[in-house]
C-alpha cells in the first residue's frame, strides 16, 4: 500500500470533515404512523408527489443541520434536559405549501405542552451554540415530497397522537428518499 504524498496529505487536511445532518423530531408509535401514511395516501389522490414512507414519518421540533460530528454528543446532552410534559396531538388538516411542494398533516390547536417544549429546545440550542431556525414553530408531519398541484387545507378524520418519545435524528440523503437513524431518545414525561 503506498504512502500519501505530501501535496495529498495537505489536500487532505484541508478537506471538511464529513457532517452530520441532524434533527430533534416527536416519533410516531406503530399505529399513528400506519394512520398518518393512510393520510398521505389520501393526499396523493388530490395532488399527486412523493409518498414519504411510513418508517420515516415524524414531527420536527428542531432541524439543527450540518453539524460536525463531535458536536452530536452535545446535542444528545441536551435531549437528555428536556422537561416535557405528556400531550397529545389532534392531527385533523392536510395542507400544502406551494414554496416547497409538500403536503403535510396538522392540528387546528397546539397543546401548550408541545409548544413549551420546541420553545424550550431552541433555548438550550441557541445557548449552546447552535443555529436555530427563526420562524414560528409550525408544527407538522410531512406527507409528500414534490407534489404536482396545489393542496388546499382540508379537514381530516383526526388522528390521536400520543407523543411519547423525543429522538435525535440522523438524516442521510439517498436516491429513494432520505434514511433516518435515531441517535438517542427519550420519554416524554417520564425518566429516560
Amino acid at each position: 500500500m503506498a504512502s500519501a504524498t505530501a501535496p495529498e496529505a495537505a489536500r487532505a487536511a484541508r478537506r471538511p470533515a464529513p457532517q452530520a445532518r441532524v434533527f430533534f423530531a416527536l416519533w410516531p408509535d406503530a399505529l399513528t404512523a400506519a394512520r398518518l401514511h393512510a393520510a398521505g395516501g389520501e393526499a396523493q389522490a388530490r395532488c399527486g408527489g412523493r409518498r414519504m414512507r411510513r418508517d420515516t414519518l415524524h414531527l420536527t421540533l428542531a432541524f439543527v443541520g450540518e453539524v460536525a460530528p463531535t458536536r452530536v454528543a452535545e446535542l444528545v446532552a441536551i435531549g437528555a434536559t428536556l422537561a416535557a410534559a405528556p400531550f397529545t396531538l389532534c392531527i385533523e388538516r392536510l395542507g400544502g405549501w406551494r414554496h416547497n411542494r409538500i403536503a403535510w398533516a396538522g392540528a387546528q390547536a397546539v397543546p401548550e405542552a408541545l409548544a413549551a417544549l420546541a420553545a424550550e429546545l431552541a433555548a438550550k440550542l441557541q445557548g449552546a451554540g447552535f443555529p436555530i431556525e427563526r420562524r414560528a414553530f409550525a408544527p407538522h408531519v410531512t406527507l409528500l415530497r414534490r407534489i404536482e398541484t396545489d393542496l388546499a387545507p382540508c379537514c381530516i378524520g383526526p388522528i390521536e397522537w400520543r407523543a411519547e418519545r423525543i429522538a435525535l435524528v440522523r438524516s442521510q440523503r439517498e436516491v429513494e428518499g432520505a434514511r433516518y437513524e435515531i441517535v438517542a431518545e427519550w420519554p416524554i414525561g417520564g425518566d429516560a
